[in-house]
């Protein structure tokens, strides 16, 4: 439900289309394709979506803002009635490929709606579409995904137990996804940056040793010690019960007692609430069952695309990927705003915890790599998150049913064209 105040921006928005295109006073007719404001489809709900809004509104944009976790069907609905929104910003890139291809995204080095020289790999990948391979999305927010999350009063733990991980499978729209970061972040630096891209690519097969391997590490994690793990998993959201301030602080792995650690990323400081000043972060390695030495860093993003490229539109986009609009973003959110723009820089005021977190999004010592997920193919993303249930809730150690039943997903995409620049 549209809140009054965007509801109103409508109603007026809409009568004054009518009354313009009627050509009252003897104006000349508006274009109300080239007048109407700049629609926006985000992730954002709630105090996001109230910062996003007031960075719009800091630069007087007309545009009309959409916020769902459900942005793969809203968008689909809406793309098929012809009336896509004229910017989409969501973190499945392999979704985005899709629309690429099918010619509907508007090429950003068209218009050089991005400097390329503030964006550096892993975060501009190139998509093929019509025209050849091109640039079709730019991160507008990042997260840090390589990393564990701890209580700081409690100091950085030597290890963490199998029935002590904060653990939470449950989301509004796609039940099932932080399952799978934990087993990407153990393929990656298990198998190293190469045989991820290759797999985030659909070229290496879902029963391979390495992915298996990944797959039971998990597995044995979870389902040691009993179901325990893998059942409050499965009971847990992702966010944590209302007003708990996230699974680290309000999270059980028994009824009698907390959990330690989660494997969650940068993003999650958002979930502690007035608690995320509690919270500190270490890499994940030493933490993952069969890893000793980092080799590359997780990341992921929220990514905007252009469906309409009229002067209006392109306005907003170029502002939110530039220096100056991510600057302004951060500085008119209460919880961090991480960026990829390479010139955005930081201000000495950020705290200590978020100062290391843009350090280590920059640093290139390692391999950063996109979150494989959100680079699959839709179908094959959807059929991984269904997989990492499954998997969960059956008994077997063995993952191999399950990695078979996504293989067959994945044959039947492979014909679709596909992105590079996974891993950089």
């Amino acid at each position: 439900m549209l809140r009054p105040s965007r509801l109103r921006r409508v109603l007026v928005a809409g009568a004054a289309t009518a009354v313009l295109a009627g050509c009252v006073g003897g104006q000349p007719p508006v274009d109300e394709a080239v007048d109407r404001p700049v629609t926006v489809l985000g992730p954002w709900t709630g105090p996001q979506e109230e910062t996003f809004e007031k960075l719009l509104k800091s630069q007087g944009f007309d545009y009309v803002y959409q916020g769902t976790a459900a942005q793969r069907e809203v968008l689909l609905s809406q793309a098929q009635a012809g009336t896509p929104p004229d910017i989409v910003i969501m973190p499945g890139t392999g979704e985005l490929a899709e629309y690429a291809a099918e010619d509907r995204l508007q090429p950003l080095d068209e218009w050089k709606l991005y400097d390329e020289d503030q964006y550096h790999a892993p975060w501009i990948p190139r998509a093929t579409g019509k025209s050849g391979e091109r640039v079709y999305w730019v991160p507008v927010r990042v997260a840090l995904k390589s990393i564990v999350w701890y209580r700081a009063a409690n100091g950085r733990p030597e290890s963490v137990g199998a029935g002590q991980w904060c653990v939470g499978m449950g989301d509004d729209g796609a039940a099932g996804w932080p399952g799978s970061d934990w087993i990407e972040d153990l393929l990656l630096q298990t198998a190293g940056a190469k045989t991820y891209a290759r797999w985030a690519r659909g070229e290496l097969e879902w029963t391979d040793e390495a992915v298996v391997r990944a797959w039971t590490a998990w597995g044995t994690l979870m389902k040691s010690e009993g179901t325990g793990p893998a059942r409050w998993a499965l009971l847990n959201d992702y966010r944590g019960a209302d007003d708990a301030n996230g699974l680290l602080f309000g999270g059980r792995v028994r009824t009698d007692e907390w959990c330690v650690a989660e494997h969650q990323g940068s993003f999650a400081r958002d979930l502690y609430g007035d608690a995320a000043g509690r919270a500190d972060y270490t890499p994940s390695t030493p933490y993952l069952p069969g890893t000793t030495v980092p080799r590359g860093r997780e990341v992921s993003g929220d990514f905007a695309a252009l469906f309409d490229d009229r002067k209006k539109t392109r306005q907003v986009f170029r502002f939110l990927a530039s220096a100056e609009g991510q600057r302004a973003w951060a500085g008119l959110s209460d919880a961090p705003v991480y960026s990829a723009n390479a010139e955005r820089g930081m201000p000495e005021s950020e705290k200590p915890v978020t100062q290391r977190i843009v350090r280590d999004l920059e640093d290139t010592a390692l391999p950063r790599c996109l979150d494989a997920s959100d680079v699959m193919p839709p179908a094959v993303r959807d059929a991984f998150y269904n997989a990492v249930l499954r998997y969960l809730a059956a008994d077997e150690l063995d993952p191999l049913p399950w990695l078979q039943n996504v293989q067959k997903v994945q044959e039947f995409e492979k014909q679709r064209p596909w992105m590079t620049g996974i891993c950089g």
